[in-house]
């Protein structure tokens, strides 16, 4: 017969494995998730006019340590990085990770050519 102890370990074990197997992979992208170029060329169309309330609607990963730094997803495997000292305030930086590792300015001419200068690169 199995002791008393032996039995809740044994369903510990397999409440944990159970727990973990459950659990999503944040590694991959998910669509619904990410913000559409479309939008992101919208939201680059406000300019210095953005504020941190623009982002709400979009999750992000927190990668702050002291500062405010919010890292969204962006359709296509692309990344934006917002940033600043306050939520109070504007953010001070915004840019683009490319799929390249590129950062680029997020303004609406940079934003407008991202998906044509991507698509080249993938072509060579």
């Amino acid at each position: 017969m199995l002791s008393n102890q032996f039995k809740w370990s044994l369903m510990l074990l397999m409440l944990i494995f159970i727990c973990s197997a459950c659990q999503t992979n944040n590694s991959q992208e998910d669509s619904s998730s990410s913000i559409p170029l479309n939008e992101l060329i919208l939201l680059s169309e406000k300019g210095k006019r953005l504020s941190w309330n623009d982002f709400e609607r979009y999750a992000y990963e927190d990668e702050g340590s002291g500062l405010y730094i919010r890292k969204y997803n962006v359709e296509g495997g692309r990344h934006l990085i917002v940033s600043g000292k306050s939520l109070d305030k504007q953010p001070d930086h915004i840019y683009v990770v490319r799929r390249d590792g590129q950062q680029i300015d997020f303004v609406k001419e940079n934003i407008e050519g991202l998906e044509n200068y991507e698509n080249v690169i993938n072509i060579m």
